[in-house]
């Protein structure tokens, strides 16, 4: 074989590796664009959630009473402590209010959810609004002992309701 055979041998090897070359780095370019696009997937991709569903509220439904309203909220606000994956949303947050509630709450919450108010996406608004719509700071409960000091006249309580019992019952 002569040398300009070699040559031309060579040539066409360096040619044809010259030609893998270039396949594999489009092969290799292929590749980074898919290896990008599956990072982004993952990035946005919705943690797989290991979510425990809600517990029933220790406190049960809420019906709007503004003496259970404290313990309500407290016993909501465990359900997120706890379970941060199952809320990890406000609107999950607001949704699980709204489904233990129960007469008038839930007749309030009940447009909320119709309309498909933006204030379901923000707990903290949410929460405030429910709050001033049944907060009674004026409202005072007073324990059973305190009502037997309350007197009507010169009468305790409990004989001035015996009283007008009586007098009522005797004009009928």
């Amino acid at each position: 074989m002569s040398t300009a055979e070699q040559v031309q041998e060579l040539v066409a090897a360096v040619q044809s590796l010259n030609m893998e070359v270039q396949n594999l780095n489009q092969e290799l370019q292929n590749i980074k664009a898919e290896n990008t696009v599956l990072r982004q997937l993952v990035a946005n991709r919705e943690p797989h959630s290991t979510a425990l569903p809600p517990m029933p509220l220790s406190s049960g439904k809420y019906n709007g009473s503004s003496k259970h309203l404290k313990e309500f909220i407290e016993a909501c606000n465990i359900q997120f402590a706890f379970r941060p994956t199952t809320f990890s949303t406000d609107l999950s947050k607001a949704g699980f209010l709204v489904s233990n509630l129960t007469g008038n709450a839930l007749g309030w919450a009940s447009h909320l959810v119709t309309a498909d108010d933006p204030i379901l996406r923000d707990w903290s608004a949410f929460l405030e609004r429910f709050k001033q719509t049944f907060e009674r700071p004026e409202i005072k409960y007073m324990p059973c002992e305190e009502l037997l000091e309350v007197h009507q006249g010169q009468m305790d309580l409990l004989s001035y309701i015996n009283y007008q019992v009586q007098t009522t019952c005797h004009r009928g």
